[in-house]
């Protein structure tokens, strides 16, 4: 971004939600200040105006902090917004119940998949990923997906502006072996995470889109030691065959 920002309070009072939202549990100010890289009189004031408009709720007695209640009205606004949620969600849950499995809706921004929907499995899984939250686009099955549908050009801009991070050991960091497994999704349609994102977890995703515009992507995930040949296989099929029905009714 070339053009100066204004108000960098507000960037600083971004990074204390997001400490705030990755936390499984309410933080201190010493925490929050640590965590946040921001110093702790600076991240005092600003939690104190946090709290005056509920963006985030103070514990009196323990001195701690957790996100506001104010914060649930704005997200539920702008997920309404989203359609493709609605019109996703019936497949979605058809999804889950033929599989089983976790099925996964998302969609891309800020050159990350930003999870919309999520219905968990019946059977027993641990699984890091929740509404709201982001994963990478190189080490999701939702985000090669989406990949697949970039040009090379677009391909070679998003990989000169992001740092191929390993999540896991199966993480793959290697640009010209994304290209190759991208360019493998192209032509089988589906895109997999094999315990890239979280260990022990595969995933099978494709891409929403109609008429060169990409909607969205959605997936299946699953622990890796319930995973063999004939769930695999079904899954892809399954995975496939949901995308091609709501890409027929957008």
């Amino acid at each position: 971004m070339t053009d100066k920002l204004y108000g960098t309070v507000l960037l600083k009072a971004k990074k204390i939600m997001d400490v705030l939202s990755a936390s499984e549990t309410s933080l201190t100010l010493e925490q929050i200040s640590s965590a946040a890289g921001i110093p702790k009189p600076t991240t005092f004031k600003i939690l104190t105006t946090l709290d005056y408009i509920n963006f985030v709720r103070k514990d009196q007695s323990e001195k701690k902090y957790s996100l506001g209640t104010n914060l649930i009205g704005y997200g539920s606004k702008a997920m309404s917004g989203f359609d493709i949620v609605s019109i996703a969600e019936p497949y979605l849950i058809e999804l889950n119940k033929v599989t089983s499995e976790t099925v996964n809706l998302g969609i891309e921004e800020h050159s990350q998949i930003v999870l919309l929907k999520k219905i968990d499995s019946p059977q027993p899984v641990n699984l890091n990923s929740k509404v709201g939250g982001t994963l990478e686009l190189y080490s999701s099955a939702m985000g090669k997906a989406i990949l697949a549908t970039k040009s090379e050009r677009e391909l070679d801009q998003y990989f000169s502006s992001v740092e191929l991070r390993p999540s896991t050991p199966n993480t793959i960091t290697s640009i010209a072996k994304l290209k190759k497994q991208i360019e493998e999704v192209k032509k089988t349609g589906y895109a997999i995470d094999n315990q890239e994102n979280q260990a022990e977890v595969v995933c099978v995703g494709a891409a929403i889109q109609k008429y060169g515009k990409v909607f969205g992507a959605i997936s299946v995930s699953t622990p890796n030691y319930r995973l063999d040949e004939l769930l695999f296989s079904d899954l892809k099929k399954l995975v496939k065959s949901a995308v091609d029905q709501i890409n027929q009714i957008i």
